[in-house]
């Protein structure tokens, strides 16, 4: 189970969701559904995206897993360990196995999704049978941001697109936080001691060995700076 932490309002975090926000609204004005994701790695911009489901007509093209494709073709490596996530919504289940897969260390999103998303209704992103199971493919559950800056995703969604926020208030699509969670911030630790050396081994083998297979392992990472800009 994850567990909840105090909000940390100074955290770099910050930035990066109210540019996500920005992209949102974008999305919106370009006729998606206002969703939009933003993947950064070592505070830089990796890849960042609105939805595209009516612009491609794809309904796999999902913020999230758009950017999640990106964010490989930019770093030449479908192992994400050392990236983070950022989305206004809830990662979906597709999303959030997308997350999963690519072993993306650090989930960041404001407003839940009740009805689809990947942690509050199916809890994706928190099991761990896919990394006990299949080490060498999953890696533990990443840490995980929720509700953050929800008020403020609230309103901007409110603002953009206010028949969409009212059709998804109105069916339960999505929850704000109560006053006593308001900005809560829920973790999933990363494992530490003796389990915390044995997965950073298993971090290396996935990328180094296991990822050879099925993966397209063994391709160039980035080098710090290439293909990424700093984060807000």
């Amino acid at each position: 189970m994850a567990r909840m932490l105090k909000p940390n309002p100074h955290s770099s975090d910050e930035g990066v969701m109210r540019h996500c926000l920005t992209l949102a609204e974008q999305s919106a004005a370009q006729g998606e559904y206002p969703y939009a994701a933003v993947v950064v790695r070592d505070g830089k911009i990796v890849a960042q995206t609105t939805n595209r489901v009516a612009q491609e007509r794809d309904v796999t093209r999902h913020a999230e897993l758009v950017a999640i494709s990106l964010a490989q073709q930019a770093l030449g490596c479908t192992d994400l360990a050392d990236c983070t996530i950022y989305a206004n919504f809830e990662p979906c289940a597709l999303c959030c196995y997308a997350i999963r897969e690519s072993r993306i260390g650090k989930v960041v999103f404001s407003m839940r999704s009740p009805v689809m998303g990947g942690v509050s209704r199916w809890n994706i992103l928190g099991d761990r049978t896919l990394s006990d199971t299949m080490p060498e493919v999953f890696a533990p559950p990443p840490a995980i941001v929720a509700e953050f800056l929800c008020e403020e995703a609230s309103a901007v969604l409110r603002r953009s697109t206010p028949m969409a926020w009212a059709f998804m208030r109105s069916r339960g699509l999505l929850s704000l936080p109560s006053p006593q969670q308001a900005g809560g911030n829920y973790a999933t630790p990363r494992p530490v001691g003796l389990t915390g050396a044995t997965e950073w081994i298993m971090r290396i083998l996935r990328r180094n060995f296991f990822d050879r297979f099925g993966r397209g392992g063994g391709k160039r990472r980035a080098r710090r700076g290439e293909n990424v800009r700093p984060s807000p």
